[in-house]
């Protein structure tokens, strides 16, 4: 099952370099944008790989996570989507939410269900309570068995940041179809790239 969800993963990234027009098949943005998201999953499979529980996974994490920039939390969820443990304890009073509450994440709890595979959700919107973050979930497999997901939440600044697309005029990425995060007004006809990524698909316009 692992080998599986290795080559899974490493599919969706490939196909990142094959999933825009043909004019640009060697665009930076795209070859930035997939090479970042390919590191933050190898980190989520090697925490995978060891299986970890509520007592272990702070530990697991911690040599994986230290030098992420924009790191805003990781944690360790059910097959169910509840979460169990949380790796900075000051978001302790998240243990037991339920993330099937968020509507946002029931196409993504459908999907692990019917095909536990590595998912990104689209960038999401900030509030006062909690900053824009992008979101990666990685299923543990033990002995064949779907056990828990681990996950890592990136603030989508420093996303945008580090793959290069705070230096444009004006940006959108869309996910699926949906305004996810723009900055800017885009002209009448703007650069558009296509990212095949784990579990969704985004475009991105930019001048």
């Amino acid at each position: 099952m692992k080998r599986i969800l290795t080559a899974t993963l490493l599919v969706f990234i490939a196909a990142a370099y094959l999933q825009a027009d043909d004019a640009q098949p060697k665009d930076p943005l795209r070859t930035s944008i997939t090479k970042y998201f390919e590191g933050m999953f190898a980190k989520l499979e090697l925490a995978a790989d060891k299986n970890p529980q509520k007592k272990t996974f702070r530990k697991i994490m911690k040599p994986l996570v230290k030098d992420i920039d924009g790191m805003y939390g990781a944690t360790l969820i059910s097959t169910n989507f509840v979460i169990k443990q949380v790796y900075y304890s000051r978001n302790f009073l998240a243990r037991g939410y339920d993330l099937k509450k968020v509507k946002e994440l029931k196409t993504f709890y459908k999907q692990m269900q019917e095909k536990p595979a590595p998912q990104l959700s689209e960038p999401g919107h900030g509030s006062i309570m909690q900053p824009a973050l992008v979101a990666m979930r990685y299923p543990v497999i033990k002995d064949g068995i779907f056990t828990n997901i681990v996950s890592m939440m990136i603030r989508t600044e420093s996303f945008i940041e580090a793959v290069g697309l705070d230096k444009y005029n004006a940006y959108e990425i869309i996910c699926d179809g949906k305004s996810a995060e723009k900055e800017g007004k885009l002209s009448e006809k703007p650069e558009s790239i296509k990212v095949k990524l784990p579990s969704t698909e985004w475009v991105i316009k930019y001048n």
